[in-house]
């Protein structure tokens, strides 16, 4: 009767207190070959590598071949090794890779090749990983802030392994940093002039209604590369940056067609600007790849398809001198040229102009190239795209068109990034029209910037909480903690080509 009062809980207590017979000298037994397997056996492979090298089978011209395939560069990525060369000091892989019994976790799949290779990050003792060991291979990643403006700032680097914590799946680093950066980014950013009190960066804590200030967009000052400057778009502030181009994209965009040599043309924005691995998402326009399917460079109306080189004012003249010099050369060709203006001359039509073109390129050989030359810079080519300027004198006498009438046609401002401190993916984004951002077919002249202000992103994006029918969106969704600044690295590139 005493045991059916016992409780549940009394007989376990009970149980608990009965001697333990075998159970403590098995649990020893059984506690000294995991402590050797797992903790002194690795220690041995890493700090006495020479007790393992009875693993060493064959002859010794093997045994040292093997020791050469197995030798790495300290901390560095196998990638590394060129030409059968180390970047550093080589040194052997652990024993069986016998320190991977403390592994964790799976690395980051970028990483995922070093799993056998505690050593390559967590070099000599039981240290955490220094930056020394990241740094091997990601030499060329930015500082978040540039050495000349820490002098000012209340602001230290961080470990990289502070923010990049491995063992945490396959998921890249870079991708998993994203989903934890925002209270830190907040941290200084949000009262940014205590941290940093010259900065012209303004206090930011999320990305949700006026806790974000109104993006910075960075424009050109002149055709010179890395001449640059960033601007803050203030409300119905119209941008602009001179371009020294001429394109209506309203012209180009309208749904009726627009004519091309042949027929009516239907564009898009997809026709011109095509995505791309580059800092503006996009591969540059070109005049060959994108233009001058419409817009041709032709001077002889005979020879629709003869046209001059796009680029230097002083090739295109030469090419149409030599052209005119050649006919009055070769009879034979002359007179089929001729023959073919005829032919242009009698079609039915408005025959004004034309007529009046090809009469004045009946003359002499000189004089129907300079004429062509008018007609193609400041008529019928460059000067609808370009601003064009006649110059007095003669050109380079180096050249076969010193003698023709010279232009200079204004530089283009070199591409560039619009927003050089943010990241933006287009194909991420492709559900969306374009138009839906940029107010291209409104757009007039070449020199308005078409980015979308910061109200037009959160109507779709939320902050670092989630809300309904949004995209929840941390500091990492646009940027980086690394600052590449491409106007810094536009002019020391520019500078080194000088």
């Amino acid at each position: 009767m005493a045991d059916q009062k016992t409780s549940k809980l009394q007989r376990e207590q009970q149980a608990l207190q009965k001697p333990l017979g075998l159970k403590r000298p098995l649990s020893w037994i059984a506690f000294w070959p995991v402590l050797f397997a797992f903790l002194v056996l690795p220690l041995l492979a890493i700090y006495q590598p020479g007790l393992f090298s009875w693993l060493e089978v064959g002859s010794q011209t093997e045994a040292a071949e093997r020791t050469t395939t197995t030798a790495m560069p300290v901390n560095a990525h196998p990638s590394l090794q060129m030409d059968g060369q180390d970047v550093a000091q080589p040194r052997p892989v652990t024993a069986l890779s016998l320190d991977t019994v403390w592994n964790p976790g799976p690395l980051a799949s970028p990483h995922s090749n070093l799993e056998g290779d505690c050593q390559a990050c967590h070099a000599g003792d039981f240290s955490r990983v220094k930056d020394e060991s990241c740094l091997v291979c990601h030499s060329n990643m930015g500082l978040h802030v540039k050495k000349a403006d820490l002098p000012g700032m209340q602001f230290e680097e961080g470990r990289c392994a502070s923010c990049h914590r491995d063992h945490k799946g396959r998921e890249s680093l870079a991708a998993q940093n994203k989903h934890f950066v925002g209270q830190d980014c907040a941290d200084c950013h949000k009262n940014i002039a205590a941290v940093a009190p010259n900065t012209e960066t303004q206090p930011v804590s999320d990305f949700v209604g006026n806790k974000h200030p109104a993006f910075r967009i960075t424009l050109a000052n002149s055709s010179e590369p890395g001449d640059l400057r960033r601007v803050r778009m203030l409300a119905d502030a119209k941008l602009v940056e001179k371009t020294s181009l001429k394109f209506p994209h309203d012209v180009h965009l309208d749904p009726k067609g627009i004519d091309g040599p042949n027929k009516k043309v239907v564009m898009n924005c997809a026709s011109c600007h095509e995505a791309s691995a580059t800092p503006t998402g996009f591969k540059p326009i070109s005049m060959e790849a994108h233009c001058q399917d419409c817009h041709t460079l032709s001077f002889e109306p005979a020879l629709p398809d003869r046209q001059v080189p796009h680029g230097s004012v002083q090739e295109a003249l030469s090419t149409v001198e030599e052209f005119y010099a050649y006919l009055a050369l070769h009879p034979e060709e002359r007179n089929r040229v001729n023959a073919q203006r005829a032919v242009l001359a009698a079609r039915p039509g408005e025959q004004g102009e034309r007529r009046s073109n090809l009469n004045k390129l009946s003359g002499s050989p000189r004089a129907q190239a300079q004429f062509a030359a008018r007609e193609l810079f400041e008529k019928t080519a460059c000067a609808v795209c370009h601003e064009v300027t006649p110059l007095p004198g003669k050109g380079n006498t180096k050249t076969t068109g010193a003698n023709m009438p010279q232009y200079a046609i204004a530089p283009i401002v070199p591409w560039h990034p619009w927003m050089p401190m943010a990241t933006f993916d287009h194909q991420a984004h492709a559900f969306e029209s374009c138009e839906s951002c940029h107010k291209a077919s409104k757009s007039e002249e070449a020199s308005d910037v078409l980015m979308p202000a910061i109200d037009g992103c959160q109507s779709c994006h939320a902050g670092s909480k989630p809300v309904l029918n949004k995209v929840q969106s941390d500091c990492g969704v646009c940027h980086g903690y690394h600052m590449h600044n491409p106007m810094e690295e536009s002019k020391e590139q520019h500078a080194k080509k000088n």
